[in-house]
């Protein structure tokens, strides 16, 4: 029925086109005061970065019911022996807890005209593959997981947007029993403050993933908050992900435009995610240099508080090599912990074998903050300072010389230190080494804040304590091609054992 379109430009005045378009949206009031019916962190839910474990890095659509309940029982058995890690865990025990099916549940040939993933009362139409999905989610729950579900997808190409539709979509989702949801951005339903509002109607909480690939604009169509509107969990900075050595690389620099020192929009309850990993999947950047790399690519996405969501098969031989640091309790801890910022980027650097030189960075010509606007903006924080040389200039905060977003296909990005602050007066820091030659790296403490009169280094990796150093003195450190160091540094009476 064509009166059933919805009329996305008037999104922002629903209130007033309801009656005469004849649509029944269940609290559509409040979409003209989203900014306060949807502030970050709405639901209470993912007040730390969620984990688990999505299918389609592995398995693109070639999902099914049975490889699913395959996942989930690969995700809590507790066979498997990690370093750091007393006895037998699971990769649940590690935090990896919920599953989610991603694209290939969808049946593209039963939907109704004009729709393709839907039926006639705007229920999405489900592939044989599943065949009980309620069910499905019944075994996953059994198994002390949750389950999250994937809607709005690719494989159907679904181009036209029916309020019965978003109705569909939340009724299931609520039927089924999942317990969160990804909403892609390739149909055409993708207004999340409409499904915030249904599944707020539901009576139960979800986690949301919005993954609307980096757009921001000022509809609630945007994968971008706002200080004031986040009616999801995570967002999408970037475009899709790839198994290609600097994919994750480049998808990490689309963080950086929500990680203003004093207003970021990376927030408990509403996350900046550059997609799931690609660990266990990446190819080398050079030969022998793959487990250092994927590896880098773990510890990027904990030192900006990114959702840790795996993507490689949960098989044994796909685990072997990277169980330790996925399973690392410290670089998790340093991504789950907020002590008021998610994490940035401090300085891009490049290396030599003998010396370091730091690489220009161009001050930003207004808040980065205030480029992430997308529905209802608030006040951006004030601009960052810019000073002529970074590494010696007083540092007010890590990002005295935040760098713009670098651009996909721009030049290669050259090696970067990362910072996050800890509680208790700690910071953690992230030099990734994109060179093919060794990084020759003096830390200044200043750089990050840190102004005790010592510290204690804990190399994360590693799992070890180093001893003490005096704010005054750099810390050098040296980091292999293709590899990264990362390190947690605390006041002297806050020690890690």
């Amino acid at each position: 029925n064509s009166t059933e379109i919805l009329d996305r430009r008037a999104a922002r005045c629903w209130t007033g086109r309801g009656a005469t378009m004849g649509l029944v949206l269940l609290v559509g009031a409040a979409v003209a005061q989203q900014s306060k019916a949807f502030p970050p962190g709405w639901n209470g839910l993912a007040q730390t970065p969620p984990m688990g474990w999505r299918s389609w890095n592995a398995y693109h659509a070639g999902i099914s019911q049975e490889l699913m309940l395959q996942m989930a029982v690969a995700l809590a058995a507790r066979n498997r022996t990690v370093a750091g890690h007393p006895g037998k865990v699971s990769l649940c025990d590690l935090g990896y807890c919920s599953i989610g099916v991603d694209e290939g549940w969808e049946d593209c040939t039963a939907g109704a005209t004009p729709s393709r993933q839907h039926d006639a009362a705007g229920l999405p139409t489900i592939d044989a593959r599943f065949p009980d999905m309620g069910g499905m989610v019944a075994r996953i729950h059994d198994l002390g997981l949750t389950a999250g579900w994937y809607l709005n997808g690719c494989a159907c190409g679904e181009h036209v947007e029916l309020m019965k539709n978003y109705q569909g979509d939340v009724d299931s989702l609520h039927k089924f029993g999942f317990d969160g949801v990804k909403i892609d951005g390739c149909g055409l339903q993708k207004n999340m403050t409409y499904y915030a509002e249904l599944m707020q109607a539901t009576g139960k909480s979800y986690t949301i993933e919005n993954c609307h690939w980096g757009h921001c604009t000022a509809s609630d169509n945007s994968s971008c908050p706002t200080t004031g509107w986040c009616p999801f969990n995570w967002y999408r900075t970037s475009g899709d992900i790839n198994s290609g050595s600097t994919s994750w690389l480049s998808n990490l620099q689309t963080t950086r435009r929500f990680q203003d020192w004093q207003a970021p929009l990376s927030v408990p309850g509403c996350w900046a995610y550059p997609d799931m990993l690609e660990v266990g999947l990446l190819a080398e950047p050079f030969p022998g240099k793959l487990p250092t790399w994927d590896r880098a690519h773990f510890g990027a996405w904990c030192i900006v508080s990114a959702p840790l969501i795996l993507g490689l098969p949960l098989t044994d031989a796909k685990l072997a090599p990277v169980l330790d640091f996925i399973g690392n309790a410290e670089a998790i801890a340093i991504n789950q912990a907020w002590a008021g910022h998610p994490g940035l980027l401090v300085e891009e650097v490049q290396a030599s074998e003998q010396d370091l030189h730091a690489r220009a960075i161009e001050p930003p010509r207004r808040s980065l903050a205030a480029q992430a606007v997308a529905p209802s903006p608030t006040a951006a924080g004030p601009a960052v300072p810019a000073f002529s040389d970074q590494r010696q200039a007083a540092h007010h905060h890590y990002g005295v010389r935040l760098a713009p977003e670098v651009a996909s296909g721009a030049e290669p990005i050259p090696s970067q230190l990362w910072a996050k602050p800890q509680p208790a007066g700690a910071a953690a820091a992230l030099l990734i080494n994109t060179s093919p030659l060794p990084l020759r790296y003096s830390l200044l403490l200043a750089q990050l804040n840190l102004t005790a009169a010592s510290y204690t280094v804990r190399d994360v990796w590693a799992r070890q304590a180093h001893p003490a150093s005096p704010a005054s003195k750099a810390i050098e450190v040296l980091v292999a091609p293709y590899d990264s160091s990362f390190l947690l540094l605390s006041p002297v009476d806050q020690r890690v054992a």
